[in-house]
């Protein structure tokens, strides 16, 4: 698998709506209308063995509370532990530090199985903070009565080596 990480474009919506599961679809239009406004940069992962077939989607959030923060990973399953969300990490972090941040963060719920030891390969650290999450944008867990009220929040520095 040969993934190639770009900005979303607006010829990537069907695809984007109809393959990766998004629970609203109009969320994909919330997300895209703010990159357009400068907020948020949305990045499509492709699998460039495969056609260019859409494998996974990440928001690198510029007007968050915890700007830059990166939001709604999501691999497709075909394409987990193959590269897709190292390829997703490593394009929104090189955006963030073009900006000149020297950190990203992120919130994810601690219950969330797939995602916490994929972020701790990726070097982000659990910072002892948290964010209490009323009403989600989108569900991290599969069983909501595992969901947990608040989120961890996490931070990768773009400076040490």
């Amino acid at each position: 698998m040969s993934i190639v990480v770009r900005t979303a474009t607006e010829e990537d919506l069907p695809a984007i709506r109809s393959h990766l599961g998004q629970t609203d679809p109009r969320l994909v239009d919330k997300h895209f209308r703010l990159q357009r406004e400068g907020l948020m940069l949305f990045a499509v992962a492709l699998d460039h063995d495969a056609g260019d077939d859409l494998v996974g989607t990440a928001l690198l959030d510029l007007n968050s509370e915890m700007a830059p923060e990166l939001r709604n990973m999501f691999v497709a399953p075909k394409a987990r532990r193959r590269g897709a969300g190292k390829a997703l990490s490593q394009w929104v972090e090189q955006r963030a530090r073009e900006a000149g941040h020297t950190a990203v963060y992120l919130a994810v719920d601690p219950n969330n199985e797939k995602a916490v030891p994929l972020y701790i390969s990726l070097e982000y650290h659990p910072t002892g903070e948290h964010l209490f999450a009323e009403e989600p944008e989108v569900e991290q867990v599969p069983d909501p009565s595992r969901a947990s009220s608040y989120y961890a929040i996490y931070k990768k520095s773009l400076t040490a080596r």
